[in-house]
């Protein structure tokens, strides 16, 4: 099959998921509690692929935010910001099918079309003056909403903080933009490492908090898993125990790492090793975002 073919026919199977996957997941509630129950019994590996994050994050990437910070002027990165932003505005969209959110899907449609268009490609952010904020959905969160526990912790190599479940998720997020997964690679690349820049540079404020944990390694771990967990329910999880997530009975780490990553601190920490080109610490701004 030739591939304009093959690229006429993705759109159309996508979009014949979503709908089906939206008349299912319409009549779905909140996720169970149990599909934010994360263990981690790869602790070992785990720690290893931290370390080499960390090692490439303190010689490679921190540096290059830290010279773009002092190079780019504030106003110019958050014009750059904006347009990364609605580059992806279609992942959020497609999520909000996949999980329901009829209202959310039809206000982050809109936001798109009114950044695309008057505000110029997304470049500035026009659509949050005219009542259509900023949502953030991805894969990993339709699965849960659907009820797929997390699976185990995974701290994967260059991208961060992770879980079975939401590893398998960015794939999925790769190929839900039919507009962006058909650009040359070549450009596709670029726009990645650069998303990934923009995203290490809004969380430069995370370094001191991460840099002085008393266990770094846990500390970024409960924060994404908090984090998570806090996105997952839309900003409104269930109570549980402050530590039942995150360790199994023999796992070594301290509490005093894991109450060190209270929600407050718990995005910057986790958001910096779950992006792309970040390293570690390698998923969102200070505070969650909005659902």
């Amino acid at each position: 099959m030739s591939e304009p073919a093959r690229r006429t026919q993705r759109p159309r199977v996508t979009m014949a998921l979503m709908l089906a996957a939206g008349l299912l997941a319409g009549c779905a509630s909140a996720p169970p509690d149990y599909v934010t129950q994360t263990k981690d019994p790869w602790e070992k590996m785990n720690r290893a692929i931290y370390g080499f994050n960390d090692t490439l994050d303190k010689a490679v990437v921190r540096p290059v935010a830290s010279t773009y910070t002092r190079a780019v002027p504030e106003p110019a990165r958050n014009r750059f910001h904006d347009f990364l932003t609605n580059l992806f505005e279609p992942i959020t969209i497609v999520n909000d099918v996949l999980q329901g959110k009829a209202k959310q899907g039809l206000s982050d449609t809109g936001r798109f079309l009114v950044n695309s268009t008057v505000g110029l490609l997304g470049f500035f952010d026009v659509a949050q003056h005219v009542g259509l904020p900023h949502h953030d959905e991805d894969f990993g969160e339709t699965l849960a909403h659907w009820g797929v526990p997390s699976g185990p912790y995974l701290v994967l190599p260059i991208l961060g903080p992770s879980t079975v479940r939401d590893a398998g998720g960015r794939v999925v997020n790769a190929y839900s933009d039919p507009a962006y997964s058909d650009i040359t690679p070549r450009w596709r690349n670029g726009i990645l490492v650069m998303y990934g820049l923009d995203e290490r540079v809004s969380l430069m404020q995370a370094n001191a908090s991460i840099d002085s944990a008393y266990d770094p390694y846990a500390f970024v771990r409960d924060a994404y898993i908090q984090n998570r967990r806090y996105n997952i329910y839309d900003g409104n999880p269930p109570d549980q125990d402050q530590y039942q997530d995150y360790s199994d009975p023999g796992d070594a780490s301290t509490p005093a790492a894991s109450s060190a990553a209270s929600p407050a601190v718990a995005a910057p920490a986790a958001a910096s090793a779950a992006k792309p080109a970040t390293a570690a610490p390698s998923a969102t701004t200070s505070t969650p975002p909005a659902k």
